[in-house]
């Protein structure tokens, strides 16, 4: 039995990730799991529709097994996010390789890359923290720092989300002496962050929830995703950042001790408390609080563990893999999963140990569902209710 694991957010699942799904098939794996995010994403943007519909985007698309990747790691930076699918996969003891797609050309680079910065010179130490000092992202330090060591055109390959999550992926599998094999796969189409739809229907994610969020043009999404997964969101209920504006703000006036949260210095923290008053939305808030050493997807992050309630560090080995759904087909590989697994497989959330982590999710789903009742004015739906979704 050869199993192949993904770390993703299917936000939505597209052409590229069916590329991906499939290209890993041709290479010899009987079964995929995907450890995606939930309810928000690593931008710290809320999903365009719930982890449930976004599950059986996955699964329709080729995927086995869909396990949730906690949002203490799901909206956390590009380390920590790879952190915590690493853990998830090594620990079912069933993972064979990790794959991840990557720039064309940097697949080798990815490797060298993860290589050097798991045990980086003293020099190249000392120049990252001489560059944030000087009040740099942590991203431009890093790559201003690697150039005393690496050509420039290879660092150009830095600039792409999917490049330096790979690197993190490779250091995380290193960090916890995992015997899982990294696997580059060159991506087909647009970058990860292109916002103009792709000719040749390999558009990023980006792309699409762009288009949706302008109109439901279901002949248009038919070239970028498969049908099975226009079908799904024709039946979803989307949803936006400005949909959270009151959320936020409910939340920043209701605190007057920022600095406990997930990641926030003292410094931002303060920022925060003396920019409140000027909250008009999220969107605008995220602008005002950006700043040369810290970018907009940092700040959107930041204010997401606020929203959400992400108060302390995240566990380093996560201590559970919770299920969002499975194929039929793959239940020889939940029996040898169940045999092997060094964490619980939650499949029944009544019936799970309850750990600060698993808090957290349960919270973060509430609070999605909430302001999807506010905005389509439904029922909310329970997290203890929901079913896993099962694929024939």
């Amino acid at each position: 039995m050869k199993v192949t694991g993904i770390i993703a957010e299917y936000n939505p699942f597209h052409n590229g990730h069916k590329y991906q799904t499939d290209t890993i098939r041709k290479n010899g794996s009987d079964y995929i799991i995907a450890i995606m995010s939930g309810d928000f994403t690593q931008r710290g943007e809320p999903a365009i529709t719930d982890k449930y519909a976004r599950a059986r985007m996955a699964l329709l698309g080729g995927v086995d097994l869909v396990i949730e990747l906690p949002v203490r790691y799901a909206t956390s930076d590009a380390k920590r996010f790879a952190e915590g699918g690493v853990s998830i996969l090594d620990s079912l003891g069933t993972v064979d390789e990790l794959a991840f797609g990557v720039e064309e050309g940097s697949e080798d680079l990815v490797l060298e890359f993860a290589e050097f910065l798991s045990d980086p010179p003293a020099l190249y130490e000392e120049t990252l923290d001489s560059y944030l000092r000087k009040g740099y992202s942590y991203p431009l330090a890093r790559i201003k720092a690697l150039g005393m060591f690496f050509d420039e055109s290879r660092l150009d390959y830095l600039e792409g989300p999917n490049t330096i999550l790979g690197i993190e992926y490779c250091r995380a599998i290193k960090r916890c002496k995992s015997s899982i094999v990294p696997k580059a796969i060159t991506r087909k189409g647009s970058d990860y962050s292109a916002t103009e739809l792709d000719v040749d229907g390999m558009s990023s994610a980006s792309a699409i929830r762009l288009l949706l969020r302008e109109t439901f043009d279901e002949e248009l999404l038919l070239k970028h995703m498969p049908a099975s997964s226009v079908v799904a969101l024709k039946i979803a209920k989307l949803m936006y950042q400005s949909d959270f504006d009151a959320y936020l703000h409910y939340r920043l006036i209701n605190e007057t001790e920022f600095g406990d949260y997930m990641d926030i210095t003292r410094a931002f923290a303060g920022r925060i408390i003396s920019s409140v008053g000027e909250y008009i939305d999220y969107e605008s808030y995220i602008r005002a609080l950006k700043s040369k050493n810290i970018t907009y997807t940092s700040v959107n992050r930041l204010l997401t563990h606020i929203m959400l309630g992400l108060k302390g560090p995240a566990p380093v080995v996560v201590p559970y893999a919770r299920v969002l759904g499975f194929r039929k087909s793959a239940e020889p590989l939940l029996s040898e999963i169940k045999k092997k697994s060094r964490i619980p497989l939650v499949t029944k959330l009544a019936d799970a140990q309850m750990h600060t982590c698993l808090a957290s999710d349960i919270k973060a789903a509430d609070i999605y569902e909430s302001a999807l009742t506010d905005k389509y004015h439904t029922p909310m739906n329970n997290e203890y209710s929901r079913q896993l979704v099962i694929i024939d």
